[in-house]
């Protein structure tokens, strides 16, 4: 039974460190903070709004920060675990139809990532930033499956 409740603090994020070890009792994960911007636009250079960003293993940044404005600027934060993959975004249309068109999801690799913040020696680990600068969407291309279901419908 000792052992089941070891597990289920575990699961839950408690931990059995001494408070002389680390100074003081802590909860929670180790996580980085990071920030991203950028500019989302369609090829003929025109913003665009609604689009989102997410890291390569399909985490949102948190606040809703990661989805693009009328002017298609993004300025995104996020905490994430440390050690897991942000080499690259994808950048994602969430509305469909409604600001211009269905646009393809675009993978981003992320350069000049630059650390802004040191970690606190504890849980936080560091905070992060990257300028992705601008971002071109492009269209996606409509199948001739598509179309024939398109005109199906309009004759209905």
């Amino acid at each position: 039974m000792k052992r089941l409740i070891y597990i289920l603090f575990a699961l839950l994020g408690f931990g059995f460190t001494s408070c002389e070890e680390i100074g003081k009792a802590e909860y929670g994960v180790p996580h980085v903070s990071f920030k991203l911007k950028a500019r989302v636009v369609d090829e003929a250079g025109k913003p665009i709004q609604g689009i989102e960003v997410r890291t390569e293993d399909d985490e949102p940044f948190e606040y809703n920060t990661g989805i693009s404005d009328y002017k298609g600027n993004i300025d995104a934060y996020g905490g994430f675990w440390p050690g897991a993959e942000r080499g690259q975004v994808q950048f994602i249309d969430i509305d469909g139809e409604a600001n211009g068109g269905e646009y393809e999801t675009q993978l981003v690799k992320l350069t000049n990532v630059e650390q802004i913040g040191a970690g606190d020696g504890n849980w936080h680990e560091g905070s992060y930033r990257v300028d992705v600068g601008t971002v071109v969407m492009k269209l996606k291309e409509v199948t001739d499956e598509e179309n024939t279901e398109s005109e199906e419908n309009s004759e209905e």
